[in-house]
């Protein structure tokens, strides 16, 4: 087995109207998952040679357990986060520079919709294609792997 995903709850903190989660702000048809749900699933999956750990959501940076999650199963594969790159990310930069000096690496992937600023933040919001960018750019100058999921 390649990779294992992990959703780690529908909360989100944009209101994207193509979501296909239909993940919002205070969602919770999902509940967040926490470090210890995720323990035997990657002990499990260690045991099947699970080659990656990938996440999503709604947002996985809204979780408050998601830092603590990456930390944890840094320690026994690479990881892959699909996010859209605003504020929950932003706001926990300085943690996340820090899973560089992890045993695996960190990969993200954020949502960049369109490559128009009025397009993207038309269905995500007024300044997020903005921060996204950032989020990107700042994932990159530290060394991170990025790439780009968008609208077709």
């Amino acid at each position: 087995m390649a990779e294992l995903w992990f959703h780690t709850g529908t909360n989100c903190n944009l209101s994207c109207p193509f979501c296909l989660e239909g993940s919002k702000p205070r969602d919770r048809r999902i509940e967040f998952i926490t470090l210890e749900d995720v323990k035997p699933f990657i002990a499990e999956a260690v045991a099947l040679r699970v080659k990656k750990f990938s996440f999503t959501g709604g947002e996985p940076f809204v979780n408050p357990w998601f830092l603590k999650i990456l930390d944890y199963a840094l320690d026994y594969r690479p990881c892959f986060v699909l996010t859209n790159g605003t504020e929950p990310l932003l706001n926990r930069m300085k943690e996340v520079i820090q899973f560089r000096q992890k045993l695996h690496a960190l990969a993200f992937r954020i949502s960049l919709d369109y490559p128009d600023p009025a397009k993207h933040d038309a269905s995500r919001g007024e300044g997020n294609f903005r921060k996204a960018l950032r989020a990107l750019g700042l994932l990159h100058t530290e060394g991170f792997a990025v790439s780009i999921a968008r609208l077709m």
